[in-house]
């Protein structure tokens, strides 16, 4: 996904072409971007505190915080360890191949007992999908009670397929599946245009839906959902058995969805000198695989990389911040640039 979003910044992405057209013409091959990812620059520990803190502190109310990382568990199980698990249930985000596209999917409080077993057989669909296989699975999490399956974003073509072709394979994985879907997801990072359009999907299928925040920098989720459950399992009891579930919008999603997107991004790339070695800057939470071996990226650039990759960055980090970010919400607008969904 990085390509497409590189070739959007204006200066950068001519830049960034003759770096990749260098690249392929030293290397014989271009840069692989599947073989690299990046790290959200909070700990597990940074997100829970921050959720929580939130709901404590301005609702006045007991906190359930479901973390979810794209195909990974290792967040949870690093709170776990830590002894927070009480308060954490075992959750991630599918990643479901499906046509010509892919969806998400958010599995919530996995069983404790088998949790690595299912796991591992929904990571292996991810890897190799086959359609007889999906149905089985989702029965699989259907049949423990206490775990809730939620179809995230929905209407976010993220394989890049078109609207139409995406909204046309949204109604066949319905069609195929809405009855083993507990909830369609209301995303705190989409416009809410989408998210009304997810609302009458949702009305369309009769299912609940719920709050989501596909969070990636350190603002607290802005939609959240109220409940009168006093555990995470009696919580998914009201959804999967009574179809009841109440959003609250938080004030935070009132504001303007690109200047939020410019924070969360500004965070990424921000430096945090109070962190431990090796999580301090951008490139030490951007990690490549290279011939098996797994590095960050600061290990190529330790000095954070050639002129103009530091120059662009200072830049970037200097426009997102207070006194200047209305003016680069301004310069995004004047480029049409300001919606969800560009």
């Amino acid at each position: 996904m990085v390509p497409p979003y590189l070739d959007r910044i204006p200066l950068v992405a001519s830049l960034t072409r003759r770096e990749l057209r260098a690249y392929e013409r030293r290397h014989g091959r271009p840069v692989d971007f599947s073989k690299g990812w990046w790290h959200p620059p909070v700990t597990p520990e940074d997100v829970l505190m921050s959720e929580a803190t939130q709901i404590t502190s301005r609702l006045q109310l007991t906190p359930f915080v479901s973390i979810t990382d794209h195909d990974n568990t290792d967040a949870v199980l690093m709170l776990e360890a830590a002894n927070t698990r009480a308060t954490v249930p075992l959750s991630f985000e599918w990643t479901v191949p499906y046509g010509h596209g892919f969806f998400h999917l958010g599995v919530h409080n996995l069983p404790q007992l088998s949790h690595v077993e299912v796991f591992d057989a929904l990571e292996d669909y991810t890897r190799r999908p086959s359609p007889a296989a999906l149905p089985v699975l989702l029965d699989r999490l259907n049949a423990d009670p206490h775990t809730l399956v939620v179809f995230n974003h929905p209407l976010w073509d993220l394989a890049g397929i078109g609207h139409a072709v995406h909204a046309d394979l949204v109604q066949s994985f319905l069609r195929d599946h809405a009855h083993q879907l507990h909830a369609i997801e209301l995303n705190g990072y989409r416009s809410w245009r989408e998210n009304r359009h997810a609302m009458k999907l949702a009305e369309a299928w009769s299912l609940p839906f719920i709050s989501g925040g596909d969070r990636h920098g350190c603002e607290p989720n802005s939609l959240l959902n109220l409940t009168h459950a006093t555990s995470f399992p009696a919580f998914v009891a009201e959804v999967r058995g009574q179809r009841r579930s109440t959003v609250v919008v938080m004030p935070q999603y009132r504001e303007a969805l690109v200047a939020r997107k410019l924070g969360a991004a500004s965070d990424a790339v921000r430096a945090y000198p109070a962190r431990p070695p090796g999580q301090r800057h951008w490139t030490d939470r951007v990690a490549y695989e290279r011939d098996g071996v797994i590095r960050p990226l600061s290990d190529h650039w330790p000095d954070g990389g050639p002129l103009w990759v530091r120059s662009a960055i200072a830049l970037f980090d200097m426009a997102t911040r207070a006194p200047f970010l209305p003016a680069s919400r301004l310069c995004v607008w004047l480029t049409g640039a300001s919606s969800s969904d560009r």
